[in-house]
């Protein structure tokens, strides 16, 4: 048992451990300073000496783990370096350029909902692959409803000031977060109009304007601008975050060389992976000089400007207009929500449906190839298959149902 007249404290190790009695406890305890923290444990000894040679091992235990890196200063802790990366993130991405400022603006939501306040006093370095299925599992159980798309999201975001870390050389190696799950992500093709779909959502918008016109010149007005928004996009393959933020000044007409017609070339996208630029379908244009028209803008004046293009988001106007013409919904199996997203999916479905080359409908809509090819090309099969039955000469003599 303890001894009262035993003093409260002690050192040991040149004074750099520290054994304590705390009240309420019958147990000593141990501990030591290390970079503005302090660390401490019981001893779960009552006797001094035998308190003594455990504070011993432990002291040389944790020096094991600082240099390991599994004990870090409170600098290294997640919650201050997600701040840190955040910094990092728009100064040498977003300001250059090279990153959207949505995605930026994305990566710190997601930080700030679910994942900073679960990691905040976690030290970077005990992140690995058992930290993030704990975590995982956490979120499932706390919402069971969650999707897989959105563990993805926390995934990255973790992964983000985790690759901050290691580029500071506070992390020696990046951990590897495993998944395994029982069904395969879904690869379909995203959600488009068919032309015949397309034309009814035309005729279906042009016609709620015109009901409009005497009723709420307002609503008449914004009926007039989602006409344009939607020809806009399906013209133009942009992402509806580029087209809320397209100017005037980054809009010009000019002649294609092939044919003589006139399109659109857009300038200064700020897209996702950074700042790109666009040609545009015919059809572009005379939606384009209708918001000219609209905004009482000229095309020198046009030129110079810096207003948007689109003054309002219509997602509620154009998400009705879905559901009374039984529009939201693909006819897939199973069925897809449609959206404003569907405007982009409809350019390039269209484009492809056309035989125009899946590289530059890549490179026009600022994505890749390979997802185009899988999310787009490889779903709409047989339709692009032009000349599957098509036959040699020689065969064709030959050929028994000719």
């Amino acid at each position: 048992m303890t001894d009262n007249k035993l003093p409260q404290s002690v050192t040991i190790l040149e004074d750099k451990v520290h054994v304590f009695m705390r009240s309420g406890s019958p147990f000593w305890w141990c501990g030591f300073h290390f970079k503005g923290k302090y660390i401490r444990a019981s001893t779960k000894q009552k006797h001094l000496e035998a308190a003594k040679a455990f504070a011993k091992d432990w002291y040389f235990s944790k020096q094991t783990e600082i240099a390991s890196g599994e004990i870090s200063s409170p600098k290294h802790e997640f919650g201050k370096l997600a701040d840190e990366a955040l910094a990092n993130y728009k100064s040498m991405f977003v300001d250059r350029g090279q990153r959207s400022l949505k995605t930026y603006e994305g990566i710190e939501g997601i930080l700030n909902s679910r994942v900073k306040d679960y990691f905040k006093k976690v030290a970077v370095q005990n992140i690995d692959n058992t930290a993030w299925h704990k975590y995982k599992e956490d979120m499932v159980a706390t919402y069971p409803s969650i999707k897989r798309g959105t563990l993805h999201q926390y995934k990255n975001a973790i992964r983000m000031v985790l690759n901050y870390a290691f580029r500071q050389g506070i992390l020696k190696q990046l951990p590897q977060f495993k998944d395994e799950y029982d069904t395969k992500k879904n690869n379909s093709t995203r959600a488009w109009f068919t032309a015949h779909e397309y034309s009814k959502l035309h005729r279906t918008i042009a016609a709620h304007a015109e009901y409009l016109s005497t009723r709420d010149k307002l609503l008449h007005q914004h009926a007039l601008e989602l006409y344009d928004y939607v020809i806009f996009g399906t013209n133009t393959g942009m992402r509806v975050g580029e087209m809320n933020a397209c100017r005037f000044c980054d809009v010009k007409i000019v002649k294609e060389k092939t044919t003589d017609k006139r399109i659109l070339v857009i300038s200064n996208i700020k897209g996702k992976r950074g700042i790109g630029n666009c040609q545009s379908f015919y059809g572009a244009v005379a939606a384009y000089e209708r918001i000219l028209k609209r905004r009482g803008m000229t095309h020198a004046k046009a030129k110079d400007s810096t207003e948007k293009l689109f003054l309002v988001h219509h997602r509620t106007m154009f998400n009705k207009i879905l559901e009374k013409t039984k529009l939201k919904h693909t006819k897939t199996t199973p069925s897809t929500k449609r959206d404003f997203v569907s405007l982009r999916s409809t350019y390039i479905c269209f484009r492809l449906l056309r035989g125009a080359p899946i590289y530059e409908i890549a490179n026009n809509c600022r994505t890749s190839v390979a997802m185009i090819q899988e999310h787009y090309a490889k779903q709409l099969g047989g339709q692009l298959m032009r000349n599957i039955n098509r036959l040699g000469y020689e065969d064709w003599e030959s050929e028994p149902n000719k």
